[in-house]
């Protein structure tokens, strides 16, 4: 493990290191003593004044990625990120199961949770047809006992027609001992 860190850290050290190389490479020796416009004499002191100032320039720029890396735990981040590639699974071909990126491991989701969905919507369905078959067979009851109840309803106005017309017999019959 400690090997492996410091090839990773190795090799983040090279990649800086190429790329201040390059980044000072774009002004090249000649082409600094050229913009002095001096005599051809002191185009050599120029040279090494370019070169010394180029490696200090590199030599500072390679130190202070040291202490970045230092004060910010590179070399703790890069142990934890080998600790997480060696938990990935390992394949048939010895390789290591691939990360997926945010937008892929939203997709895989998406993709590995449509069964669960399709089980949900046919259950809800399922409970849909349910609730209106029920609903049918109480809205046929219903109907049953509205016919029932109009039934009973006209019964009993029957009988306070019936009830009415005996207690206005009975009145009659009342009044008529009363003149008596």
């Amino acid at each position: 493990l400690r090997q492996r860190l410091r090839m990773a850290k190795l090799q983040l050290t090279h990649l800086f290191a190429s790329s201040v190389d390059e980044a000072l490479g774009s002004c090249s020796e000649q082409a600094f003593c050229d913009g002095f416009n001096l005599p051809a004499e002191h185009a050599q002191v120029l040279a090494r004044a370019h070169q010394q100032a180029t490696d200090k320039l590199r030599g500072n720029a390679l130190a202070e990625l040291n202490l970045i890396s230092d004060e910010h735990g590179v070399d703790a981040a890069l142990g934890r990120l080998d600790s997480l590639k060696a938990e990935r699974p390992l394949l048939p071909d010895g390789s290591r199961c691939l990360v997926a990126a945010p937008k892929e491991s939203a997709l895989m989701l998406n993709e590995a949770a449509q069964p669960a969905r399709r089980r949900h919507v046919q259950a809800m369905r399922s409970a849909l047809e349910q609730i209106d078959q029920e609903n049918a067979e109480l809205e046929r009851q219903l109907a049953e006992q509205r016919a029932v109840l109009q039934a009973v309803t006209a019964e009993v106005g029957a009988c306070s027609s019936t009830f009415q017309q005996t207690a206005e017999a009975c009145e009659q019959w009342r009044d008529g001992l009363r003149a008596t």
